[in-house]
């Protein structure tokens, strides 16, 4: 307020001192070029020259914006990157519609003028991996890398990807453990090296980056789970007894590995068939039983019943005693009669065991149930129903096939 009232009173001082000078006496300035003359107040002139000064100095400011930053030059710029992003657009949006090769031109071209260059490059070399030129792909990458060290990351988890699609194993493995090793909580690199693991089948090494899978949330739920169980039922199948060992040091080193097993997935019945698989080879028939039996108390399984029946156990009357007694329960599950007919004829009962396998074939007509069949009414004798049997049993496993 008080430096507007003193910009008011100097205001007022002004205009009374010009009001004053006027009033002393105007003077007059006279300009004579050739025939012509100009005569005019002093005032006036001063005036003029003050005006066109000001537009002298406004038409200069004037071609200086245009010429600079906030003009033509401006425009100019607006435009070409207006164009550029155009191309931008338009590539994303060929890739969108898998025309790779268009979308790799566009995208790769438009790159060093767009906003956003390093995302041009790196969707342009997707196109051309996509359009199978990972030569040309590795190339967009190397620029990338090049003009955009900040993207070096980027483009290195793009190269591990299509290393891993040639199946440059070895290659891609090295590229992302070092990647892994700087960025140990990076997802998508978490991801690439459990799916290398994978596919190389290196079930320990998977094993062990199990944990930040799942810390970091590499993988949905569903998918983590398919995953563990695939890993460690891998591991437990791939189990193999070294021979220069005892076998109690056989059977340590084996419970050392189902020790690693997560307690939620020892009873699935795909860990617990691995489980039973291992427990054979260390000439533990016994334990495989008890746990073949636990396990089928817990959850009724096809394939755990299979197990069973094959199962060379060291008492196969307890195995038939306790089968016979699910039957009661499972009357016209062909899996269990399967399994008794197996049963039965390693006890020599081949009555019984023909009348279940008959029964199993009447339930189920399996291949196994055939084959088995077939080799029973062999050792009875009866070579035409066992020819029979194998020739139903080729035209059963056929049209499955088919």
């Amino acid at each position: 307020m008080r430096k507007l009232l003193l910009i008011f009173v100097l205001a007022l001082l002004v205009g009374a001192a010009g009001i004053w000078q006027l009033q002393q006496g105007s003077g007059y300035i006279l300009i004579s070029f050739s025939s012509t003359s100009i005569e005019m107040s002093l005032w006036t002139g001063i005036a003029l020259y003050l005006f066109f000064t000001g537009l002298l100095v406004w038409l200069l400011l004037l071609v200086r914006w245009l010429s600079g930053a906030g003009g033509l030059q401006q425009w100019w710029r607006s435009r070409r990157g207006a164009r550029h992003a155009s191309k931008t657009t338009q590539g994303l949006l060929l890739y969108a519609e898998h025309d790779w090769q268009k979308a790799t031109q566009l995208l790769s071209q438009a790159a060093d003028k767009s906003v956003m260059p390093e995302v041009n490059l790196l969707f342009a070399a997707r196109a051309a991996a996509d359009n199978d030129d990972i030569r040309r792909a590795q190339q967009l990458l190397e620029r990338l890398k090049l003009s955009y060290p900040k993207s070096g990351v980027a483009a290195d988890k793009l190269l591990a990807e299509l290393l891993v699609v040639e199946e440059r194993f070895d290659e891609a493995l090295q590229l992302i453990k070092k990647l892994y090793a700087d960025k140990p909580a990076d997802r998508a690199i978490l991801r690439l090296l459990s799916d290398v693991y994978y596919l190389t089948e290196d079930w320990a090494s998977l094993e062990k980056i199990l944990r930040d899978l799942k810390h970091y949330g590499a993988l949905t739920k569903a998918a983590f789970g398919d995953l563990e169980m695939e890993v460690y039922s891998n591991l437990v199948s791939a189990f193999i007894a070294d021979p220069e060992m005892s076998e109690l040091d056989q059977q340590a080193q084996l419970q050392g590995l189902w020790d690693l097993v997560p307690k939620g997935l020892r009873k699935a019945p795909e860990m617990v068939c691995a489980y039973a698989d291992a427990l054979e080879q260390v000439n533990e028939a016994g334990v495989v039983q008890s746990l073949l039996i636990k396990a089928l108390n817990n959850e009724w399984q096809p394939e755990l019943l299979e197990r069973f029946g094959l199962l060379l156990g060291a008492a196969p009357e307890k195995q038939l005693m306790l089968a016979e007694k699910w039957l009661l329960s499972h009357p016209d599950d062909a899996d269990l009669l399967l399994a008794l007919g197996r049963i039965c004829r390693r006890l020599e009962f081949y009555g019984k065991s023909r009348d279940y396998l008959v029964a199993a074939v009447g339930l189920n007509s399996c291949p196994q149930a055939y084959l088995e069949l077939a080799e029973l009414l062999s050792t009875m004798g009866d070579e035409a129903g066992s020819g029979e049997m194998y020739r139903n049993g080729l035209l059963v496993g056929l049209a499955l096939e088919v």
